[in-house]
């Protein structure tokens, strides 16, 4: 980074009101060099994290997509269950009954899952 050096001549002649001048220009301008850098050093601190925070949140957004297709999946089944169930002459046939548990977990795993993303 280059920085300026204000440079200011007094002079006995009266013009020290245009030296005032000048020298608190200088003065701000430093301000804002020093300023600038602050904020670029802040900035180039930041960058790290926020790339991996926005690579988490994509991967995050993959997720739920996959455990939302599960959810539908698993609810298609837990219906497609019911009805055989309710249709069934025998009220607890135990392959179906156990595969009905199966999926019911399932959806309820999903559900706990999704609600807390």
């Amino acid at each position: 980074m280059k920085i300026e050096v204000c440079l200011i001549e007094k002079e006995e002649s009266g013009s020290n009101q245009v030296s005032t001048s000048f020298s608190h220009k200088c003065e701000s301008y430093l301000q804002l060099l020093v300023a600038l850098k602050e904020n670029n050093e802040e900035a180039k601190r930041i960058t790290l994290p926020n790339y991996r925070l926005k690579s988490e949140n994509n991967f995050l957004k993959e997720k739920i997509k996959v455990l939302e297709n599960d959810l539908q999946k698993s609810n298609v089944d837990f219906e497609n269950l019911e009805l055989i169930y309710q249709n069934s002459s025998c009220k607890f046939d135990s392959i179906f009954y156990k595969i009905f548990e199966y999926h019911q977990k399932k959806v309820l795993y999903l559900v706990k899952t999704v609600d807390t993303i």
